[in-house]
């Protein structure tokens, strides 16, 4: 048996080829959004680093999935359907920064299935939820990833109605867990986002330090919450200068 002379272009035009491919990588999302590094048995580090490759390697994926485009000029010359980055964001609309906000986000938030009152009274559950949150509210860890990207989408969305400097995608990312955590209406009117709309990038970062209350107190959590935003919106600084 031999292989027919243009066997490497059969192979890489193949479309049930790709589409099975694209079919292991959705299969690969639907594993990271039900299972968490605890439920497998990994290190929470490399767990993270998987998800956010898988996260980037489903943009082809979802490329081979376009009906009826002939090839990837096509496909970028079509904007049907598109959403436009001021409609969504920087940060909601990369499946990489997306990864890393959940992460960050969640990170700070902490993991609650199970609603609660937080330290002002206030019902919450999963990653910081509040809204629609009543006694006895249950959900999956899946669940609460959907409710927190979700979320983010929002809180980026109503960050960038009043936000309208262009800033790195680290301070973006500061910025929005700042937004998630103090309000939209908070963000919108406050001092950062003049400085930062002024021009002054450096002294907007330096504003993240000033929310560190909550019911009219200071709190540890907070405190360490904002200096680690606000290390990340300097750093996000620094790689662009």
């Amino acid at each position: 048996m031999t292989l027919v002379s243009n066997w490497k272009a059969v192979i890489t035009r193949a479309a049930s080829m790709w589409f099975v491919l694209a079919g292991l990588l959705a299969l690969l999302g639907f594993f990271f959004a039900t299972f968490s590094p605890d439920m497998v048995g990994w290190s929470p580090v490399y767990f993270a680093a998987a998800f956010a490759l898988f996260q980037t390697l489903a943009i082809p994926a979802r490329i081979v999935f376009q009906i009826g485009l002939a090839d990837l000029s096509q496909f970028r010359r079509d904007q049907r359907g598109a959403l436009k980055s001021r409609s969504l964001g920087i940060v909601a609309g990369s499946g990489i920064a997306l990864s890393t906000a959940l992460a960050f986000i969640g990170g700070w938030e902490g993991l609650r299935q199970e609603a609660y009152r937080d330290v002002v009274g206030v019902w919450t559950v999963c990653y910081g939820k509040t809204k629609q949150v009543a006694p006895g509210d249950r959900y999956s860890k899946a669940e609460c990833d959907q409710i927190l990207a979700a979320e983010i989408a929002v809180y980026e969305t109503a960050l960038d109605q009043c936000l309208m400097a262009t800033v790195p995608l680290g301070m973006k990312i500061a910025l929005v867990s700042w937004t998630y955590n103090v309000g939209a209406k908070a963000a919108c009117a406050s001092t950062l986002v003049r400085r930062a709309n002024a021009g002054d990038l450096v002294g907007a970062c330096n504003e993240l330090k000033r929310w560190n209350r909550a019911g009219g107190r200071v709190w540890r959590g907070l405190t360490q919450r904002r200096y680690s935003e606000m290390q990340m919106c300097h750093a996000a600084l620094k790689e662009t200068t």
